[in-house]
């Protein structure tokens, strides 16, 4: 929690808004004052919005466009004649203008280069992520362009193909000053996946590196379900060690020692620490078993681990199929929830009337976007594992049931799902941070 004082203090001693700040290290804050209005008390200096910023009409001779991706922030600098109007604010959210002379430009983006923002190129902060800006004119009136690859396009939908990229945003500039010439003022920076090739943006010599990603470990094939078990648990493990910050698997949580851990994640997770309180840290101290004989895999994974709750960031859920844990607001955004607790079915059961779904077993939570999995317990393999199928609470009928010998079993599925998973998330990972 945040020392409200301090805030006000830092904001020239006016009403503050009572919300976390949106960057808060040695020298920089950006708060919101009363109202909403975002400010920024950079090194001493308390910046306010300038409306003057805005009618300075000269061209724009070059831009800077700097990103904190975890966070969803950014810093863009249109240098335009002697002035540069300066922007600092959150990605499709409040920003901050003001004014600053054209011969500091350099030292402001050296500063927020030291402060973890990553250049990006005006267009694109990433190879897989573009840059959208949106221009208003009046309270209504509003027109958006962006460049991908070698395209040109405004209001989502007019295209334009020019022979380069270059040309490209060659002509998305004399677009924006035709536009600004006609009243249209930058209101929105936001970012949208790209349909094309994009070059990575490369920071110009001298500017702070970005931290080499932490060395992935290899993990040799499972030889049976149970195995495939293990090793899933051991990838997750894996991943939510390398990466302290933007996700964890609650089960592998230990409060002690990464106290800041949930913060770290743009979300309020009051809720899902109370519901999910059975959960946290719940391997602690756990090892992989020999499997009983009569035991299933999906029995084993009872037994030895219990749960799977893998909770990760706004900023990372790219490509993932997320949900809210628990299919309640508040209760984190998951990719991941195993438990033999997850859905009542019998609730379901009882307001459709259609028993035939008491043959179904829910095991995996997103049941409300057509993300979540089940057993078939209508047929059996010789090992003692069901079908896994997939749910939703629409479902009207079963699907077609699965020949026991070829059934796979539920220790294959988890390691191929957390295969993919992890894939996609270490990926993200290594783009915003």
């Amino acid at each position: 929690m945040s020392n409200w004082k301090r805030l006000q203090e830092l904001n020239g001693g006016d009403a503050i808004w009572y919300s976390e700040p949106q960057l808060d290290v040695k020298d920089e804050v950006w708060l919101y004052s009363a109202g909403g209005e975002l400010r920024v008390w950079s090194a001493g200096t308390l910046y306010r919005p300038e409306p003057k910023a805005l009618k300075v009409t000269a061209p724009v001779s070059e831009r800077f466009t700097l990103f904190k991706l975890l966070s969803l922030l950014f810093v863009d600098v249109e240098v335009r004649g002697a002035k540069a109007v300066v922007r600092r604010g959150t990605l499709n959210g409040a920003h901050l203008v003001s004014l600053i002379d054209a011969s500091d430009v350099e030292a402001l983006v050296a500063r927020y280069r030291k402060l973890g923002f990553r250049d990006g190129t005006p267009w694109n902060a990433n190879r897989k992520r573009i840059t959208v800006r949106e221009y208003r004119k009046g309270a209504s009136t509003q027109w958006v362009i962006w460049v991908d690859g070698n395209r040109t396009v405004e209001n989502y939908r007019k295209e334009t193909v020019a022979d380069s990229r270059e040309a490209a945003i060659q002509r998305a500039e004399k677009r924006i000053r035709a536009q600004e010439k006609a009243g249209f003022v930058l209101r929105k920076v936001e970012l949208r996946d790209a349909d094309h090739p994009n070059p990575e943006p490369v920071a110009p010599k001298g500017a702070p590196k970005k931290p080499a990603a932490p060395k992935a470990p290899s993990f040799a094939k499972p030889q049976d379900a149970f195995a495939a078990v293990d090793t899933a648990i051991v990838m997750l493990k894996d991943l939510h060690e390398r990466y302290p910050t933007a996700h964890f698997v609650a089960e592998h949580l230990d409060v002690k020692k990464e106290p800041k851990r949930m913060d770290s994640l743009d979300q309020q997770l009051s809720l899902f620490k109370r519901v999910y309180k059975h959960r946290i840290g719940r391997w602690k101290g756990v090892k992989a078993l020999k499997p009983r004989k009569t035991e299933s895999s999906w029995d084993y994974f009872l037994r030895v681990y219990g749960s799977i709750t893998w909770i990760v960031d706004n900023a990372v859920d790219n490509g993932l199929p997320t949900f809210p844990c628990g299919n309640v607001s508040g209760g984190g955004w998951s990719c991941l929830e195993i438990a033999d607790d997850v859905y009542d079915l019998d609730g379901l059961v009882e307001a459709t009337g259609n028993a035939e779904l008491e043959r179904l077993t829910v095991f995996h939570g997103g049941w409300h976007t057509g993300r979540s999995f089940a057993f078939d317990l209508r047929t059996k393999s010789p090992t003692g594992e069901h079908a896994v199928v997939g749910f939703d609470e629409s479902i009207q009928k079963l699907p077609r049931m699965t020949k026991p010998e070829r059934i796979q079993p539920f220790g294959f599925w988890l390691h191929k799902r957390v295969t993919q998973l992890t894939r996609i998330v270490e990926g993200n990972l290594r783009e915003v941070l």
